[in-house]
């Protein structure tokens, strides 16, 4: 019969107590009742145990010196005897439990209290037979408090057991205690402050020579600070996951040979990776990893992720990957070896940035340039044919009106040959003017520059104004000359500075053409300014400018016959003779164009005169 609890063991004890005073009675021997003293010492207690051999002695000398003492037989004592000697052996046996107890905390020598840490033994069947000082100094009971505990339950250990823990413990212990195998658990218990820590409950069981299980002995280790680290840990790597996987760009890792180790769960999804299929880390080959590029790029990706693999040199390389819809997109891809203090590669980390949409739209803008430099390569030469034809357009056409002008005084009666003769001298002007608009575009083409020189800006305006004074005279305009004449040199070309004046002279002279002929005036200025420039201004009597700032653009013109071009030119030349230009609307009505350009520095002398014409 197992007896498996104190419960039972008491009641079983009791029941022998009992028997031996009904015994000792019967048979009429008072020895026997040394039984029932020794099971109420067990049971009760040695001030109780007095009491009892007290009693016991009281019954004892009433059986011997009872009238009907010797009733009984040798035999009889002899089984008697015996029975009463197998009771006692059998309370003994059941109790050795508690007198083992007794023995650990109360002898002197070496015992369960130099133990360090918190130890614990079993029995075979599982009963708690003991716990080290230390363990109860941690769940604050006394030795005493904890026997009377131990007698009340055998899973008694369990009420310090968190509530949580109690079930999967107590599985663990029975599953041991069914196979023999070393107990591993860890759960909290309940400190003396009512507080829980986490501990590691490691037993394992002594066996005898024949392999039987004699008991368990075990050993409790505070894990607590271990568990809150772990926890404090695993709390740090889930943040570290959530950044690296929310992170806005696809992360990677390789093993120190290349080999594929970690996706975050953006390439993941990017990629379409199945996670669930996914190989174990480390053992993805290499070449699953080259499939997700673009056929075309895999043996370049292939060739440079190994030479960088083999030198442990960092990498930057653009291919198109694969992604989940099977669409391959432009990536930049970038990774470095991550080393030890030895120099030894740990870890390759690498990110994949997607630059599909950038690259599109380099090459959206490359193909837009293309068409845009072929588009103005198209407008400059219409702009330079146009330019060309303008600037021809001029001088020829007041060749032919001075030639008819030439052929009417040759023809008059009697004829007028000073007239014919300073006429046919203007047409020689003219088509050396033309001339030389035909060498200043060969010069152009042949990327040679005309020498410049220090002109008299004053001279070149009386050559214009002499130039057009028929046009003037037959728009009915009304000149005037504000010239300073000490205007300082500037240099430039003389040719191309007729070309300005006479375009801006002309382009006063079209601007009055819709006013009446009594108001048609123009007048030019010419003045030292004093940040070292000179400026010519040309202002008319017409109705103003519609749009000052577009009037340089080219082919930007307000006539119906005209080509936008001649302000153009106007603007190009004096740019390029470091100068400015500009047109503005004047307050007293029509407008006024400016051109300005730097005094030569030879002519740097602060004078100025002005004379009227």
């Amino acid at each position: 019969m197992e007896l498996t609890s104190t419960k039972q063991r008491r009641a079983v004890a009791l029941a022998i107590g009992a028997a031996s005073v009904f015994l000792a009675l019967f048979v009429n021997e008072p020895y026997i009742l040394l039984v029932a003293v020794a099971v109420i010492c067990i049971c009760i207690g040695w001030e109780v145990g007095l009491a009892a051999v007290a009693a016991a002695g009281l019954l004892s000398c009433v059986i011997l010196f009872s009238l009907e003492l010797g009733a009984t037989g040798g035999a009889v004592r002899l089984a008697v005897f015996v029975v009463a000697a197998l009771a006692l052996w059998f309370v003994i046996k059941i109790f050795r439990t508690t007198s083992f107890y007794d023995r650990v905390y109360h002898d002197t020598g070496p015992g369960v209290a130099d133990i360090p840490g918190l130890g614990w033994s079993a029995s075979a069947d599982g009963r708690l037979r003991l716990v080290s000082p230390a363990a109860l100094e941690y769940v604050g009971v006394t030795a005493d408090e904890m026997r009377r505990i131990m007698d009340g339950d055998d899973y008694h250990w369990t009420q310090f057991v968190h509530s949580d823990d109690v079930e999967a413990s107590m599985a663990r212990w029975r599953h041991s205690l069914q196979t023999g195998e070393p107990v591993i658990d860890e759960h909290r218990m309940r400190r003396f402050d009512g507080t829980y820590r986490w501990f590691r409950d490691t037993g394992i069981a002594s066996r005898n020579e024949y392999g039987r299980i004699t008991g368990w002995y075990g050993h409790t280790a505070d894990i607590d600070d271990q568990k809150k680290a772990e926890s404090a840990l695993r709390e740090r790597e889930r943040e570290l996951r959530l950044l690296v996987d929310t992170v806005p760009t696809m992360i990677w890792l390789m093993t120190p040979a290349g080999l594929p180790y970690y996706f975050n769960k953006r390439f993941v999804d990017w990629a379409g990776i199945d996670s669930t299929k996914e190989q174990p880390r480390g053992t993805r080959q290499f070449a699953s990893h080259v499939e997700l590029f673009h056929p075309e790029d895999r043996a370049t990706v292939k060739a440079v992720f190994e030479k960088s693999f083999a030198r442990g040199e960092p990498l930057q390389h653009k291919g198109r990957l694969r992604r989940k819809d099977g669409k391959y997109r432009w990536i930049d891809s970038r990774f470095e070896p991550l080393r030890d203090e030895d120099g030894t590669i740990l870890r390759w980390y690498g990110v994949n940035f997607d630059i599909d949409d950038e690259v599109r739209a380099q090459d959206s803008l490359r193909l837009a340039d293309e068409r845009l430099a072929r588009a103005l390569r198209a407008a400059s030469l219409s702009e330079l044919s146009v330019s060309i034809a303008h600037e021809l357009n001029q001088p020829l056409q007041a060749v032919v009106a001075n030639a008819g002008a030439f052929q009417r005084w040759l023809n008059a009666d009697p004829p007028n040959f000073n007239h014919a003769s300073r006429v046919a001298q203007k047409i020689i002007r003219n088509a050396d003017a033309a001339a030389q608009v035909i060498t200043r575009i060969r010069a152009l083409f042949s990327k040679t520059e005309g020498e410049p020189h220090a002109i008299d800006l004053n001279a070149v305006i009386r050559e214009v104004c002499d130039l057009l004074g028929d046009r003037l005279a037959s728009s009915g305009v009304k000149l005037a000359l504000h010239l300073d004449l000490r205007l300082p040199a500037t240099v430039a070309d003389h040719v191309q500075m007729e070309q300005v004046v006479l375009n801006i002279v002309r382009n006063g002279i079209e601007a009055m053409e819709d006013v009446e002929i009594n108001v048609r005036s123009l007048r030019i200025v010419s003045r030292r300014q004093d940040d070292g420039t000179v400026e010519v201004e040309v202002r008319d009597s017409g109705r103003g400018l519609s749009d000052p700032e577009r009037i340089f653009e080219a082919f930007y013109t307000t006539k119906p016959d005209g080509m936008g071009m001649g302000l153009a030119i106007c603007h190009s030349i004096v740019e390029a003779h470091r100068g400015r230009i500009w047109a503005e609307n004047a307050e007293t009505g029509g407008a006024s164009i400016t051109f300005s350009l730097p005094i030569a520095d030879s002519a740097r002398t602060p004078t100025s005169a002005t004379v009227s014409a």
